[in-house]
């Protein structure tokens, strides 16, 4: 159980942070790298997304400009908008990839130290 006020991507941080979570550096780097493919996915949705807010072609009667309003609220501003809630996945997708990142930097600062390490004192 995570604590109250963090996320489930944070608590795996936290745990890799804290070594009780191992995953693969190969199989981090492609996660991380499938991350950045749908962050860019959905960046252009959210972009896309705006556009729709501009709702045009709906005549001028009451309901055709209460029909304008009410697309251009889903679409952004609006409860449970779509700008809104593809911000949300974008958010939870750049906190997996912080854990996915953590695996394959430390392994890279570990490789260092070694190479630092056999450097100065010799492959003994």
């Amino acid at each position: 159980m995570t604590e109250p006020g963090v996320t489930r991507w944070q608590a795996l941080a936290n745990a890799a942070d804290n070594g009780q979570l191992y995953l693969n550096p190969d199989a981090a780097v492609s996660c991380s790298r499938a991350c950045d493919e749908f962050l860019e996915k959905l960046v252009a949705h959210q972009a896309a997304a705006r556009l729709l807010a501009d709702v045009n072609g709906l005549g001028e009667f009451e309901s055709g400009r209460a029909l304008r309003v009410r697309f251009a609220q889903k679409a952004m501003g609006g409860a449970n908008n779509l700008v809104d809630v593809l911000q949300s996945h974008i958010d939870v997708v750049t906190e997996m990839q912080i854990v996915f990142k953590k695996f394959f930097a430390d392994t890279t600062a570990v490789d260092t130290r070694n190479s630092m390490a056999i450097d100065q004192n010799g492959p003994n």
